[in-house]
């Protein structure tokens, strides 16, 4: 028989094989960082003493209410099928509650084998329908065909350099010198996984950073690109495209085989401009999904 029970930050060693490696450093961060279970909390299955379940929950401030996204749920191969996930689920409602998050949300990908298995379970459990978040690009090195890659000139007084190259508290502050504006999802310091120092590169003027396209390592053949920012007096002169052109290259000269581009669907310009230009040259697209647990 099974138990489902709540988990303290040093119980995530004994859970790291539940758990997907980004996740895992996001979590360490967060130690780190001081902010503990205040951020993710950690609800595991055991048999014996042996882990054989995991949810993870991660709490955020949105819209001043507190929203809760399940960033893992996971079940041992040898254990499904007998409710342990239902389980997990009823003690992490249990904790949103507690936590009065006004909404439980979670993402996944389409084209997936696990894709149908997953919308199957979370329609049984009362989630919503599922939303199209973001629009996925995969290429390969067909992109090299691309006419847009070839190099261009910038603008007079601005440049291109590798993010890597500068340290993060010089680069938070010229942002902030430089009054950026934008969303979460295009923040440039993220670390859901290791950020790839070969090709994630910033645009720059006298007055700060006027953009940034990050990429990172997924695989050893892959990179995400993850997030570009222009700022908004450089939207209309198509330097993101600028910009990931740049990255592009240095991908295929370095021997990457593979690139993925995440384009959220609050970004119209940015999805119009992808389905142009990248449309053609990807060899598959897909989606993030996006679905809702009514907590009330």
């Amino acid at each position: 028989m099974y138990k489902i029970k709540r988990l303290a930050p040093d119980d995530r060693l004994k859970y790291k094989p539940l758990m997907f490696q980004w996740l895992y450093l996001q979590l360490e961060q967060s130690i780190r960082n001081g902010q503990g279970q205040s951020r993710f909390m950690l609800i595991g299955a055991e048999v014996g003493d042996a882990p054989v379940g995991l949810a993870v929950l991660e709490l955020r401030e949105g819209a001043g209410a507190q929203c809760a996204m399940l960033q893992c749920l996971f079940v041992d191969k040898r254990w499904r099928r007998k409710g342990i996930a239902s389980s997990i689920m009823g003690e992490v409602r249990s904790l949103c509650l507690e936590k009065q998050a006004q909404s439980l949300e979670v993402y996944y990908y389409s084209g997936k084998s696990s894709t149908e298995t997953i919308e199957a379970w979370l329609k049984k459990e009362g989630w919503t329908q599922p939303l199209c978040d973001a629009v996925v690009f995969h290429i390969n090195s067909d992109i090299a065909r691309a006419s847009w890659l070839r190099e261009r000139p910038l603008p007079s007084g601005l440049e291109l350099f590798l993010w890597a190259e500068k340290k993060e508290h010089e680069l938070k502050q010229s942002i902030e010198a430089a009054d950026a504006v934008f969303p979460d999802f295009l923040s440039p310091f993220k670390t859901f996984a290791p950020l790839e120092p070969g090709n994630s590169l910033g645009l720059m003027s006298e007055q700060g950073i006027k953009g940034w396209s990050m990429t990172y390592r997924l695989t050893e053949d892959t990179i995400l690109y993850d997030a570009v920012y222009i700022a908004p007096e450089y939207q209309q002169v198509g330097l993101a495209f600028h910009m990931l052109a740049r990255s592009i290259r240095l991908q295929l000269e370095a021997g990457i085989p593979y690139g993925i581009f995440t384009v959220n669907r609050g970004t119209p310009v940015m999805m119009k401009l992808a389905r142009q230009w990248l449309g053609p040259y990807s060899w598959k697209t897909s989606e993030k999904r996006i679905c809702y647990l009514p907590l009330k």
